[in-house]
């Protein structure tokens, strides 16, 4: 990024477009942010979270940047099997033994106060099926205040904020993941 502030012709990125071009049904849709914004907004929040999901499992880089994540205090979240290679690398997942869909039920909860003791105000998604992170995407979307952000490959038009549909630009979509961790500021 420029010293300036604004991003620089060879910084730009495809443009939003949904992995799935029937999914029309969302009243406001996602903004697509890039990987220095997903960052900032991860910083300014007072509680955020990395829920992971299933492709931990076959995308080793992903296990990386979630293991990075947590290494920069950032809390994990460990749905279906990507616990397993976390637990690998080190790191100790808040929950291990919920369902995204058990996760999301808690988050609309307004009394709940997180596997911390505290409520999130934004949560990040890696590693999900994109029409089954779609469906809690647009529970919370509808139903809590909680900032969500997807930064998967594929554009989630529930979201708050979505990294654009990357399906066909994978080396793009890890860059975008490094630039998104080396941003991060440690938390105490």
């Amino acid at each position: 990024m420029a010293a300036s502030g604004k991003v620089k012709k060879e910084e730009k990125y495809p443009p939003p477009k949904r992995f799935q071009v029937a999914d029309i049904q969302a009243s406001r849709e996602a903004t697509a942010v890039k990987p220095e914004v997903v960052s900032r907004m991860v910083n300014k929040a007072k509680n955020p979270v990395l829920v992971t999901g299933k492709y931990l499992l076959k995308e080793p880089k992903l296990v990386e940047v979630a293991v990075k994540f947590n290494e920069k205090g950032i809390p994990i979240i460990a749905t279906g099997g990507s616990s397993k290679p976390l637990i690998e690398k080190g790191v100790k997942p808040e929950s291990v033994v919920f369902s995204l869909h058990q996760i999301t039920q808690y988050m609309l909860d307004p009394e709940w106060k997180g596997f911390n003791g505290q409520p999130y105000d934004v949560v990040v998604y890696l590693g999900f099926t994109p029409y089954y992170l779609s469906r809690m995407l647009s529970a919370l979307k509808h139903f809590s205040k909680i900032t969500t952000i997807a930064i998967d490959e594929f554009f989630q038009p529930h979201a708050r904020f979505s990294f654009t549909n990357l399906t066909k630009h994978k080396e793009l979509h890890y860059e975008m993941l490094s630039k998104v961790v080396e941003g991060l500021e440690e938390r105490k």
